[in-house]
């Protein structure tokens, strides 16, 4: 089945939109990605990170030191977690969907993120996210085991209400 221009043209706008939404949520929940500042419709505008004419690198591009690999670790699955407990799975994480700036790190590229209350590969594929970003550290010697950390966080966030939202 094929779409008209105009289907077409409302998916990409609603798909903007509901990334540009997440975004600004998870930044107002305190989640390491970058500060949503408009949104067009056709295409939305965030903070830059880097400098004029350096962008900043993706994580996979970079060498961190031990320590800074275990401190961006840690942030790094508290937001997984956060993010998971606002009823928001990224779906694709890993280093090459996290920016590395100056010490900091932000989680981006929200397109295909996916409810955990209506999909139901939800728990395999916040499982695999975090196997991704454990998979990553460990090349640091950040010791974790990732299967224990889903758990965790998927048992969580199923004592807490699944219609609660912090930031309502």
């Amino acid at each position: 089945l094929t779409k008209s221009r105009k289907g077409l043209a409302v998916t990409q706008t609603s798909w903007v939109a509901h990334e540009y939404h997440t975004i600004e949520r998870l930044r107002r929940a305190g989640i390491s990605v970058p500060t949503p500042i408009a949104n067009s419709g056709h295409a939305f505008l965030m903070d830059y990170w880097g400098e004029i004419g350096l962008p900043a690198p993706t994580l996979h591009m970079v060498r961190l030191e031990v320590a800074e690999a275990r401190r961006i670790f840690e942030q790094t699955i508290a937001d997984i977690g956060a993010m998971l407990r606002l009823g928001v799975i990224h779906g694709d994480l890993s280093a090459y969907n996290i920016l590395y700036w100056e010490g900091r790190t932000a989680i981006i590229d929200f397109p295909q993120v996916v409810d955990p209350d209506t999909n139901p590969d939800a728990r395999m594929i916040f499982g695999r996210d975090v196997e991704r970003v454990c998979g990553y550290f460990g090349r640091y010697g950040v010791r974790s085991d990732p299967r224990a950390i889903a758990r965790a966080f998927w048992a969580e966030r199923r004592v807490a209400s699944p219609h609660e939202d912090v930031l309502a």
